[in-house]
């Protein structure tokens, strides 16, 4: 099994006072999506912030976008994409599921939904009750599969900078506790914090992925009998960057990162599973 995952994306709508044409955000986002569906793999994850304030032209122009590969794509809501519109009129447009789960022989994926509604003042993340108890039953299912996780935000206290104000799903939010049940190995993939980053703690791996306006790249997760393999895969496209970098200069609501996105420590991993034991009798 594949799955290719991208960061915050932050498709915006084109104002009068940017200094950005409707042609020149095209031009960068097929290009870009053009990349990332022409990866092999079995699905392709948006980690979240898929637009940039959520507003009904952004969803529906970056979803005539994706349409057109025609690929098994799923979108983990983010903050930004409940700004504008209440979460029953995204999820419309968008024809996805608020969370869910994929079950395979191989491993079990599981999408939450971590962003708070039109919440302007608080940008971090929550998880209510209705999803604790499907979690709970979700990792309890997967048994010794792997899980692999995917939420906007990420788990307090894991990548970087998770530990600071309104950067996670809220330290108040018992997430480790259902997580921690997990028999086997688990991943989380999250984005929001706009770093590259990887931490384990226990058996639970924690992936963060940088915003695309910052970094041109994808992972590629695979599920193997033997392991959990994170991949790295940049797009050393010199236009492309040279575009991202000016609608990056020119939105609201996005700042690009000024600092470095991380090492290669923080985008390449593997992860062993460890094999499942057959009792004799």
């Amino acid at each position: 099994m594949k799955i290719a995952v991208i960061g915050d994306l932050h498709y915006p709508t084109v104002k009068e006072d940017y200094a950005l044409s409707q042609g020149e955000r095209q031009l960068f986002y097929e290009s870009f999506m053009a990349h990332f569906f022409s990866i092999p793999a079995d699905l392709y994850v948006s980690i979240g912030d898929l637009t940039n304030f959520g507003t009904k032209d952004e969803l529906e122009d970056i979803y005539a976008i994706i349409d057109q590969h025609q690929k098994s794509f799923v979108h983990v809501l983010g903050n930004h994409d409940v700004y504008a519109m209440k979460r029953g009129e995204v999820l419309k447009i968008t024809q996805q599921d608020r969370f869910h789960s994929i079950s395979t022989e191989t491993a079990v994926l599981a999408f939450l939904d971590t962003a708070q509604e039109q919440n302007y003042e608080d940008w971090g993340g929550t998880l209510d009750t209705e999803q604790q108890y499907w979690l709970a039953e979700v990792v309890e299912e997967s048994g010794s599969r792997p899980l692999i996780t995917f939420g906007h935000h990420p788990v307090y206290g894991t990548t970087k900078n998770s530990s600071k104000e309104k950067r996670s799903i809220s330290p108040d939010i018992p997430v480790w506790d259902l997580l921690n049940k997990k028999q086997n190995a688990g991943l989380y993939v999250n984005g929001h914090n706009h770093f590259n980053s990887i931490a384990a703690r226990e058996q639970w791996t924690f992936l963060q992925i940088a915003a695309v306006l910052d970094e041109q790249a994808v992972r590629v997760i695979e599920v193997s009998e033997t392991m959990i393999s994170i991949d790295y895969v940049p797009f050393d496209d010199s236009s492309l960057r040279q575009q991202a970098q000016a609608i990056g200069n020119a939105i609201d609501h996005f700042r690009l990162n000024p600092h470095p996105l991380g090492t290669e420590a923080d985008v390449k991993y593997a992860i062993p599973l460890v094999a499942e034991k057959i009792k004799l009798t």
